[in-house]
This record gives C-alpha cells, structure tokens and sequence, in this order.
C-alpha cells in the first residue's frame, strides 16, 4: 500500500491514541518515563547519559505498542480461548518485562549514585545500594506487568488459557 508520508504520520497518531486511551500500562510507563527524564535533567546527567535513558524509555514504549498490536492481533484471530493465542501473549508480554527490567537497570545505573548524593549518602556500598534498587526495580516490572497482565493470580482459580 502506498501511502503518503502525512498518511503514515496519521496512522501512527491513531494508533498512540488508541494505546493512550485503552492501554493502562501504557500511561503508567509513560508517566514513569518522564519521572525519569525529569530526574536525569534535575541532577545534570551528561547528554549520553540523557540519551541512555532516552533509548532505554523509548524501547520499553516501543515494545509495549508492539505487545498491544499483537494482543489485538491475536484476539482478531483467535476469538474463543486458545492455549496458542495464550502463549502468543505470554510471549509478547514477556519482551515487554525484559526490556522494562533492562530500562530499571539503566535508570539504576545512571541516576542512582546522583540521587543518592544529594540525599547525602555517600560511600563504597552505592555500587552495591544501585544494583540492589535495580534488581528489585526488575522484580516489581515483572510482578507489575503479570499481575496486569491477568497472568499472575493470587487465588488458586486455573487459568483460563
């Protein structure tokens, strides 16, 4: 299909707008990708560090729109339940988590000993307090992402793929 570029730039914009509107995860890591950003300009990162955690944002996002477009997708093809569409979603609710795990472990590595600074802790032990907030920050993308994902349950109710 041909499409002028003004066409494309309109497609795209109706698809921001449909994730904006029915996508809550969506929301949520855009209002965290801007905390961040915000964060990086209040404690004066480089422009590379800046451009680090640009990517990293922008990765997560990426994947989040990939993952709803292929929710849509698979709920179009397979419109009663199947172990396969399950599966398929899984999968691409996973790419999701691991990408927002990696951005948690950049946002760790990059903002962590500045913040901390200015909150005056200072010492050898910031290495190991911005690994320590990095990894349970990629614990709870992953426990956030299934629990929205209706994947994870904390009764004992059989899932329904």
């Amino acid at each position: 299909m041909n499409r002028t570029v003004g066409e494309a730039f309109r497609a795209a914009g109706l698809g921001l707008t449909h994730a904006w509107r029915t996508q809550r995860n969506f929301r949520l890591q855009c209002a965290v990708a801007a905390a961040v950003l915000a964060a990086a300009l209040w404690v004066d990162a480089s422009a590379v560090e800046v451009a680090v955690l640009f990517l990293a944002c922008g990765l997560v996002l990426a994947l989040e729109l990939a993952n709803t477009a292929v929710e849509l997708l698979v709920d179009g093809l397979w419109p009663h339940r199947s172990e396969v569409a399950g599966r398929v979603k899984d999968v691409s609710a996973a790419a999701v988590v691991v990408a927002a795990a990696a951005a948690a472990g950049v946002g760790a590595v990059v903002l962590g000993p500045p913040l901390l600074a200015r909150a005056g802790l200072h010492g050898a032990w910031v290495k190991v307090a911005v690994a320590g907030v990095g990894a349970l920050a990629a614990a709870a993308a992953a426990t956030w992402r299934a629990l929205g994902a209706g994947r994870l349950r904390l009764s004992r109710r059989p899932e329904p793929w």
